[in-house]
């Protein structure tokens, strides 16, 4: 089954992706102090529902191209929690450089990243275990050590 046609379950999920907008986030002060904020907004769906406190996830940084990728990992500290915007608790470290979606979608076994397909889907998205498995081994850190429970 294609990742496209796949229904999110914990068996299938590699790491959520949380996308930041940097022109409505100041991702500079984030850089400067090496993690990214500790909440996010999230929408209030199943997707929402599945998170769960340690599971992995991908600080995904839209909009240039020359910006776009992923400029950390982490994972969730917390449930999301309801509100009139739903919010989800993270550890996030960011990269001194990000890797960039031009290198991701380069490699074979990432070119259908949800965030490639929907990059205008609300958090979160998601990334599969399968990817989660292609994709490891390109970011800096311990990245791979993160572990989903």
């Amino acid at each position: 089954m294609s990742v496209t046609a796949q229904a999110i379950t914990p068996d299938v999920l590699g790491a959520w992706v949380i996308k930041c907008n940097p022109r409505t986030t100041d991702v500079a002060s984030m850089l400067d102090a090496g993690r990214a904020d500790e909440r996010w907004c999230v929408a209030g769906n199943y997707r929402t529902q599945l998170m769960t406190v340690g599971q992995r996830v991908v600080f995904w940084v839209s909009g240039d191209p020359r910006r776009r990728g992923i400029w950390g990992v982490g994972h969730l500290i917390g449930a999301a929690e309801p509100g009139p915007r739903w919010k989800v608790p993270t550890d996030i470290v960011l990269f001194s450089q990000p890797v960039l979606a031009t290198a991701l979608m380069n490699v074979p076994a990432l070119s259908d990243l949800e965030v490639f397909r929907a990059p205008q889907q609300a958090n979160p998205s998601w990334i599969s275990v399968d990817q989660w498995a292609a994709l490891s081994p390109l970011l800096p850190g311990p990245s791979s050590e993160i572990c989903v429970p």
